[in-house]
Order: C-alpha cells, then sequence, then structure tokens
C-alpha cells in the first residue's frame, strides 16, 4: 500500500467565486457571506431576545478562568508569552502587578467572541522589537467581518491563506495573509466565513421583527376603538352634516377638555374590534421560544411559563455549559496556534509552544465554613497564612494582628508556671527552649479553633487524600 502524497480532490470548489465570497447551500440571499450578511447578523444581535441570549454566551466565557499552561515549556518561553498576552501562568498563584500596556486578554477575548454572531472574527497581529532583540507582541487589532471583501482559501487542501477587505483588489494574494492574523471561525463547513449562532434563528428573528410591528399598530389604531357618528333612524343628514361628522370623527383625540357638538339625532360611537382575532402576543412568545431553543438555552424561559422544574433546569444548563467548554476550547486552541505560536517562532526555533486553556465555566464555587470545614477534616487543605489571609479578603474580617504572648493558658496548651510554683513542669525532655515550644503549641491550637481542623497530634496516624501508601480499610469498619 502507498502512502497517498498528494491531493486528487478539492476542498469545495463552490465555497467562493472570484472575488466574491459565496455559500452555494445558503439558501436565503440575505445571508450569503459578506457586508450584507453581517448587516443583517448585527440587527438580529440587538434584538432583545437574541441578546439576552448572545450575552448568556459572552460572558460566562469571559468570566472562566484564562491562563496560560506551561507544561513541557522552558519558564524563559512561558514568562514572554504570558506576558505579552496578559495572561496568568497556570499553577503561579502569586497575582502579578498590573499591567497597563500591550494585549489585554480580556478584551481580546470580547472582540474574538464576536464570531459568534458573525460567524468569524479576525484580528491582525502587530509586535515591536524591543532593546534585547526580542519580537513582543503589542497589538491585536480588529479587522471587523462586515469590512472583509474576501476570504483566501487553498484550493486543494482548504487551508486559510487570508482575507482582504473593501476597497482592495487582490486577484490572488490576499490583502492580509494568513500568518499576520488570528482567525476565529464558528462551525466552519467548508467556508471559512463560518455560520453564525443566530443562522438557525433568522426564520423566527424575521417574523418577529414583522408581527411586533403589526401588533404595535393594530394596539395603537384599535386600543380605544374608531370613532364613528351614527344617525338615528328617519333623522335624513343633509351631506354638509355628513361631511362635517366625518371630519369630527377623525378629529376626536381623548383629552381633558375634549369634546363635541352633533346635531340632533346623532351620536358618536367608539367602534371595537369584533369577532376573534390572531393572539399576536402568544405567537411572539412562541418565537422566542424557538429562538432560545436554537440557541441551547430553553432554560431562559423558566418562570416564565406554567411548566418546568428544578430537574429539567439543570439538566437544561448542563448541556448549555458543555456548548460554552467547547466554544471556549475552540478559542484557546485558536489563540494558541495563530498568537502564542507566531510569538514563540518569532524569537525562537524548534520551540515547545505553551497552551492557552479555559476551565471553571458556570463553576460558582461559595466560600463558607461548612465547606472549609469538609476540605479541612478530609486534609484536602491544611491551614496556612496564605489560607487565613484569602477567608479574611472575602469575608471581609479584620487583618491579623501581631500576637503577644497571652498570660493565660490557652485551651490545651501547658504554659510555663502552670503548676502554682513558677516553674515550668512540662519542659522538653531535648532541652530546647520551653517558651519558644509553648508558642508553637499555642499557634497551632489557635489555628485549630480558626479553622475547624484537627490538632497535628491527633492526625499523625489517620489517613488524608494524599496518603500515597496503602490504607488499611479495616480502620474505618464498625465497632
Amino acid at each position: 500500500m502507498t502512502a497517498p502524497t498528494r491531493l486528487l480532490g478539492s476542498a469545495d470548489p463552490f465555497a467562493y467565486s472570484s472575488s466574491l465570497m459565496w455559500d452555494a447551500l445558503e439558501h436565503v440571499p440575505d445571508l450569503q457571506p459578506g457586508a450584507y450578511a453581517s448587516s443583517v447578523f448585527a440587527k438580529m444581535r440587538r434584538e432583545s431576545r437574541l441578546a439576552a441570549i448572545l450575552a448568556g454566551y459572552t460572558l460566562q466565557i469571559r468570566r472562566a478562568t484564562w491562563r496560560l499552561d506551561p507544561a513541557g515549556c522552558r519558564p524563559e518561553v512561558v514568562k514572554q508569552v504570558a506576558d505579552d498576552l496578559g495572561l496568568a501562568v497556570a499553577g503561579d498563584d502569586e497575582p502579578g502587578a498590573a499591567r497597563t500596556t500591550g494585549v489585554s486578554w480580556n478584551d481580546h477575548l470580547r472582540s474574538a467572541l464576536l464570531f459568534l454572531p458573525y460567524g468569524h472574527m479576525d484580528h491582525e497581529l502587530l509586535a515591536e522589537v524591543d532593546d534585547s532583540g526580542r519580537a513582543r507582541l503589542v497589538g491585536l487589532a480588529e479587522r471587523m467581518p462586515h469590512t472583509v471583501a474576501d476570504i483566501k482559501q487553498d484550493p486543494k487542501t482548504g487551508a486559510f491563506l487570508g482575507i482582504t477587505q473593501d476597497g482592495v483588489w487582490t486577484k490572488d494574494a490576499p490583502q492580509i495573509p494568513a500568518d499576520r492574523l488570528a482567525h476565529y471561525v464558528h462551525d466552519k463547513e467548508g467556508s471559512w466565513a463560518g455560520t453564525s449562532l443566530f443562522r438557525s434563528s433568522y426564520g423566527p428573528w424575521f417574523l418577529k421583527t414583522e408581527l411586533v410591528k403589526i401588533h404595535a399598530t393594530s394596539a395603537r389604531r384599535f386600543s380605544m376603538g374608531v370613532p364613528t357618528v351614527e344617525w338615528q333612524q328617519g333623522s335624513n343628514p343633509t351631506p354638509e352634516q355628513v361631511s362635517r361628522a366625518q371630519q369630527l370623527a377623525s378629529a376626536a383625540r381623548a383629552g381633558e377638555e375634549s369634546g363635541a357638538s352633533l346635531p340632533p339625532g346623532a351620536s358618536l360611537v367608539l367602534r371595537g374590534l369584533t369577532g376573534s382575532v390572531v393572539d399576536a402576543l402568544a405567537f411572539i412568545k412562541f418565537l422566542n421560544t424557538e429562538m432560545a431553543i436554537a440557541a441551547l438555552m430553553p432554560h431562559i424561559d423558566l418562570g416564565t411559563s406554567e411548566t418546568g422544574s428544578r430537574a429539567v433546569a439543570s439538566t437544561f444548563v448542563d448541556s448549555w455549559l458543555l456548548a460554552l467548554q467547547s466554544i471556549a476550547d475552540e478559542i484557546a486552541d485558536v489563540a494558541t496556534r495563530q498568537i502564542v505560536a507566531r510569538v514563540v517562532g518569532w524569537n525562537w526555533n524548534d520551540e515547545p509552544v505553551p497552551r492557552v486553556v479555559a476551565s471553571g465555566i458556570g463553576a460558582q464555587r461559595d466560600v463558607t465554613a461548612e465547606s472549609l470545614q469538609l476540605l479541612l477534616s478530609s486534609g484536602a487543605l491544611t491551614p496556612d497564612p496564605r489560607l487565613e489571609e484569602y477567608i479574611r479578603r472575602e469575608w471581609r474580617l479584620p487583618e491579623r494582628e501581631e500576637m503577644a504572648e497571652p498570660k493565660a493558658q490557652a485551651p490545651g496548651v501547658d504554659l510555663p508556671g502552670n503548676d502554682g510554683t513558677g516553674t515550668d513542669t512540662d519542659a522538653p525532655a531535648d532541652g530546647s527552649d520551653p517558651e519558644q515550644s509553648s508558642v508553637a503549641a499555642r499557634q497551632a491550637d489557635l489555628d485549630w479553633g480558626l479553622f475547624g481542623g484537627a490538632q497535628a497530634s491527633a492526625l499523625d496516624d489517620q489517613p488524608t487524600l494524599f496518603d500515597t501508601g496503602e490504607i488499611d480499610l479495616a480502620a474505618f469498619a464498625p465497632a
């Protein structure tokens, strides 16, 4: 068997025409890739229901924990990439100083997430060489979808070659080549223009837009009724009276001093609708539900309907969070391949590349006394000064002051002279300073009182979550 070393087919010969983007499978002309489709999706992302759906996606992804995974990479490389992108390094809990220059990852992430409504989003890389000769990433400039006139791809492999913006004519080579771009694309199906998150909501959105206008017009026209002038039988009004009655009915307005004078036999009547009409509000609610389902967010309607339960909401949210994590992983992969790899390639040869990773999407763990007690008693956490500082900061407790040696006896600690004779009855057998031993024991008891964990002496022989040896389960058997 011979390994294939060349391609015989093509990626998608109908994906693009000579100079304009074109999707042969898109049956709605207004949604063909390009500036017009971008204007449609721009309108959709500002509609109230779709704006809430988009915020549900973007805000959850933005509040996730984004870090740089240094596994397999030299510290020098990791430090420069982390500094250029403004990302923390995984495993490094020491917060650094605030950055005021260079790339802001949070701002870049906000911009990159525009690939959800538009289908794709480009950023052009900008670097500058510092005094040491290192190329540093200083900018990721937005190239908005509505400015992109053409997306170039390799006809054989389908590889992304670059973009050309409006007002620039290039027959073959793109205006901005791929090695200068970070190209985020959502649901790529042959076309590097991608598929908008709102594509499946276009039908409901279009009908809702028209129906809302119709409902507003009907409410304005018929909510107070239609003024009419009715004549009693046998009144025989003259043509002039009929004309003036028509003018009066057309000019009728509600007001504190509104009034009308009619000839004998005439009366002004407000006529309302008769018969059944379409329930526009119920249909609008149905369209809202369809848009939520298309975006995997049916839970957004829970609490506003007559049905639903907590268990159902949990199932909906779980599947939605999986979709969010998938999108975050997609962003992290593009950032690693098209940004981090290029920063490393500018400065080193054949160097492993640190990865951008996202975690904690949808996670919200409150620090409670019960959760701390459980973690400490299980051995997953140990009381230390940094943990105490974190708890005091999160619970807004006062900072810990320097403690002087107490005169009274601490719980469970024998202080010098506790037998009333003024001598230390429990002096250490090894000859160490009894005062220092007492202070250390007192500090251990204070940690026990603060964190609710067990004293070290009581835990020496108990198994913990971090034991690497075998655990005798017989110790846990009931008596």
